[in-house]
């Protein structure tokens, strides 16, 4: 590290190295640094290391605007009592399918518990997918806390607290707040990202598994169609916001790495 030594001129004081040219300041090192952390940012936002381009897409606005909507359309349904005979039919339809659909709907109903989300973005770290990875670590955090608002909000009891026909299967919870469904939240988050690293006709299936746990929840006996309907709204906004954080790959990329 070459040795600095002092120069004064006017009573003003420059550093300078043995060979006489003038040290970085420290404001100039500041600049560096700034640039620097601006070209990682910007490298970031759109590539990875690999070399693998990601893009922010208008259609994941979208999804989350639209997810908004659907909470907010059904919380003023549900709160003001606007459809609830047309709510109620729909679920003694379901709820009373027969009974021999009982194990693979309560199968199905799985990937939407809460520890599916945290269990899928270890799958993704595993897999080098690690901005999926840590999209799906933050919805984690996000669903507990937009379902706990949502339940304030929208204060609807579970439909064995209401109805007297119920038929209640899997364990389903009898009491507590129903709007929005938990499950729903879940399983619509993850769907909404993952999705995009799916190719071609690929890209049904978590959509499909995703619109098979609400009907679940619904046949089971644990919620009415808009307490679904609401769930899943909440999963598209959390899914299409953090796309919008992290960017999906983009067209050319296909099911590039993170």
């Amino acid at each position: 590290m070459p040795e600095m030594s002092r120069q004064t001129m006017c009573g003003d004081t420059t550093m300078t190295d043995t060979a006489g040219k003038p040290a970085p300041s420290v404001g100039a090192s500041k600049a560096s640094w700034a640039r620097n952390l601006g070209r990682w940012l910007t490298r970031w936002w759109f590539q990875a290391p690999d070399g693998s381009t990601y893009q922010r897409r208008r259609a994941d606005a979208l999804v989350a605007v639209a997810g908004l909507g659907v909470v907010v359309v059904c919380g003023v349904l549900v709160a003001n009592r606007l459809v609830p005979g047309t709510d109620v039919a729909v679920f003694r339809q379901i709820n009373h399918w027969p009974g021999w659909l009982n194990p693979p709907m309560w199968t199905v109903q799985l990937p939407g518990v809460i520890g599916a989300l945290p269990l899928v973005a270890a799958a993704a770290a595993l897999l080098r997918r690690l901005r999926l990875a840590a999209a799906l670590a933050a919805a984690t955090l996000l669903k507990p806390w937009l379902e706990a608002g949502a339940k304030t909000f929208v204060q609807r009891a579970r439909p064995a607290e209401t109805l007297p026909d119920v038929i209640l299967r899997g364990n389903s919870a009898a009491h507590g707040l129903s709007f929005p469904s938990g499950h729903a939240m879940v399983i619509f988050a993850i769907t909404a990202l993952v999705a995009p690293y799916f190719k071609s006709w690929w890209k049904v299936l978590p959509w499909a598994l995703a619109a098979a746990v609400c009907l679940s929840r619904v046949y089971l006996g644990a919620h009415f169609p808009l307490d679904v309907i609401a769930g899943a709204g909440l999963g598209m906004f959390i899914g299409g916001a953090l796309n919008l954080v992290v960017g999906v790959p983009s067209a050319s990329s296909g099911t590039a790495q993170p």
